[in-house]
């Protein structure tokens, strides 16, 4: 059976001022992602608010580091040997993969995005266990972890600039993952991410 990346969600974390959050929950649901993530549960009233500004996305709070079935890096073993265990034990919820993106229409553009997102600062930043660098390479990476067997993406996006252009970019990205193109074999003549194809740095969360 193929599995197709269909279901994306955006994570918030909640050091957003709860303006920005409530905006970018907004741009979410009218791009047609799945879902807003929180990292943290808001009071009630700010929760309704996000609930309402998100919708028809769904707004949830995402699993613990160690829960079964999440992946915290880029890395398609690693989702392949959650998979395994997945359909070994009969668990029928997603396989998710959860990890930062910094994309761009060129290698400078996803580095200058990255570099001004705090939160990718050590062992998190994408070139390490994310998605990142131009359309093309991500769209091999996010296509290498449907063949794995994934089934959703739980995106740590950059907030400091541009995020409608980087929700945009984003959306177009997964909306690829056709089953045409997942059971097709990459691409020849397309440019390598840094450092390595896909990112495989351990995480204690895999």
């Amino acid at each position: 059976m193929t599995r197709v990346l269909l279901s994306v969600g955006i994570m918030l974390p909640g050091s957003l001022p709860v303006d920005t959050a409530i905006n970018i929950a907004a741009m979410t649901g009218r791009l047609g992602f799945a879902a807003v993530y929180l990292t943290e549960v808001p009071p009630q009233d700010q929760l309704e608010r996000l609930v309402h500004a998100a919708a028809p996305a769904q707004v949830l709070v995402p699993p613990p580091s160690g829960a079964t079935g999440v992946v915290w890096v880029n890395d398609p073993v690693a989702v392949a040997t959650a998979r395994a265990k997945m359909d070994a034990e009969g668990v029928e919820r997603p396989l998710r993969v959860c990890v930062p993106i910094s994309i761009g229409r060129t290698m400078s553009e996803a580095e200058a995005r990255a570099a001004l997102e705090p939160r990718f600062e050590g062992g998190r930043h994408p070139r390490h266990v994310g998605i990142f660098g131009t359309f093309e390479q991500a769209q091999d990476q996010v296509l290498a972890l449907a063949r794995a067997g994934a089934d959703q993406l739980l995106l740590e996006v950059p907030l400091e600039r541009d995020v409608a252009d980087v929700l945009a970019q984003i959306r177009a990205l997964v909306v690829g993952a056709t089953p045409q193109l997942v059971d097709a074999p990459p691409a020849n003549g397309r440019t390598a991410p840094p450092q390595t194809v896909f990112y495989s740095l351990p995480h204690s969360g895999s």
